[in-house]
């Protein structure tokens, strides 16, 4: 058996940007890539993933997250510990899923440092989860932290202004800006882009490296 993502899948999967979100239509693959995005880490033995869903139901429930893993991590031989629903790999790397249901339930993060976060309908968050839950960020055992989201485009929710470069008058995707890596930074609340880190740094002096991530957008729709 040959377990491999489609082409749309592949392109967020292998994105160099600290920061992509996977959106579109329901159908397009986009909770199974969730899955899939840990599996490049395993063989280091420090490194984390975390999977976040706003429930606890919308991980156990029949069909959700934790089942379908169940499809997927025993063939890399990831053995479950359904209580705090968590994978372990032979080399000691993790993937645990948990819920931020209430907003306060994202200190209970405070001064951990997660080599990969995952949001997973990131629409259904609070901004202040998830730029908090983006501090977590981070990464010390030698695999680069990155922060993926998979989401439906709401025009209300705080993801609207971050893909907003990549969306047309019309309301949906231009094709030809998917995968296309900007950089950002934020000041106070709001959000400075730029074509390149570089260009970022001339265009506001206050700002260090350190500040500005870079970002992507990878559409994705039913027929991918």
């Amino acid at each position: 058996m040959k377990i491999q993502p489609q082409p749309k899948q592949k392109q967020y999967l292998r994105t160099n940007a600290d920061v992509a979100i996977f959106g579109g239509s329901a159908g397009g693959g986009k909770s199974f890539s969730t899955l899939l995005n840990p599996l490049y880490g395993i063989n280091n033995g420090g490194f984390n993933s975390v999977i976040f869903r706003r429930t606890s139901k919308q991980i156990t429930n029949s069909g959700a997250l934790w089942e379908e893993s169940y499809s997927l991590y025993p063939h890399a031989h990831a053995v479950p510990t359904k209580t705090n629903l968590m994978w372990r790999f032979p080399s000691g790397a993790q993937v645990q899923m948990s819920h931020l249901e209430r907003e306060d339930d994202k200190y209970n993060w405070q001064g951990t440092a997660i080599c990969q976060v995952q949001f997973e309908e990131m629409t259904q968050f609070t901004e202040g989860q998830i730029w908090y839950l983006m501090s977590r960020n981070r990464s010390s055992c030698g695999i680069k932290p990155t922060f993926r989201g998979t989401c439906n485009p709401d025009p209300d929710h705080m993801v609207r202004d971050l893909i907003d470069w990549y969306i047309g008058p019309d309301g949906y995707a231009i094709p030809e800006r998917s995968g296309v890596i900007r950089f950002f930074a934020r000041d106070g609340d709001k959000i400075l882009w730029g074509n390149s880190q570089s260009e970022l740094l001339q265009a506001h002096k206050k700002l260090k490296k350190i500040d500005i991530k870079s970002f992507t957008f990878i559409t994705s729709t039913l027929y991918d």
